[in-house]
């Protein structure tokens, strides 16, 4: 018994002297323990990815750009810019126009007469712009087009007109087949771009 009793004495003492050891005497704190050491490779990918967003081009904002050129011009509250439709036209349009062409394509799920009743009416007040009927005759597939640099000058109202300046802005107003309904660019090109086209034909 007097051996059984001395050999856990003597493990218990074994123990305690073990623990008391590790810890140098004294009881640790959780203020005290250091951090864990940073993941090099966690800490890498974080940095990358950092790189990466900082690489990405700043979004676009259509209704800035064109603010910039004029105030007057007008954008349909309903639209929303669409990038994928931005990115599939400018193709065509630097095609059509000239490399510093540019376009913003912005969308609408509302309709055709919609879209077209608030740009024919936001347009009326200008006397350069002439008179359309409220609704758009009825065909297949309906679209407008409107020089806003030519249009937009001698409004009836005092206010801002679309001044010509080193930069055209052509509107273009399309009813599509499938979503969204309706569709609008805002075509961007130098000065005398429009008259270089008209005279290549």
């Amino acid at each position: 018994m007097t051996t059984r009793f001395s050999s856990a004495a003597s493990a218990l003492l074994l123990c305690g002297a073990l623990l008391t050891h590790c810890t140098g005497g004294q009881e640790s704190k959780a203020a005290e323990e250091q951090a864990p050491k940073k993941n090099g490779i966690a800490a890498a990918a974080t940095a990358a990815s950092t790189t990466e967003t900082a690489a990405q081009p700043a979004p676009v904002d259509p209704k800035a750009a064109l603010k910039s050129i004029s105030p007057a011009i007008p954008i349909y509250a309903g639209a929303r810019y669409r990038d994928d439709l931005t990115r599939r036209d400018s193709v065509m349009i630097r095609n059509q126009y000239g490399p510093t062409a540019e376009v913003y394509t912005l969308a609408t799920d509302d309709s055709f007469p919609q879209v077209y009743h608030y740009y024919t009416t936001y347009l009326a007040q200008f006397r350069a712009y002439p008179s359309q009927p409220p609704y758009p005759p009825p065909q297949n597939w309906r679209t407008l087009e409107v020089q806003l640099n030519q249009a937009m000058q001698d409004p009836f109202i005092p206010g801002d007109t679309l001044k010509t300046t080193d930069k055209q802005v052509l509107l273009q107003v399309a009813e599509t087949e499938a979503e969204p309904k309706t569709v609008i660019r805002y075509i961007i090109t130098p000065a005398g771009a429009e008259q270089q086209k008209v005279a290549a034909k």
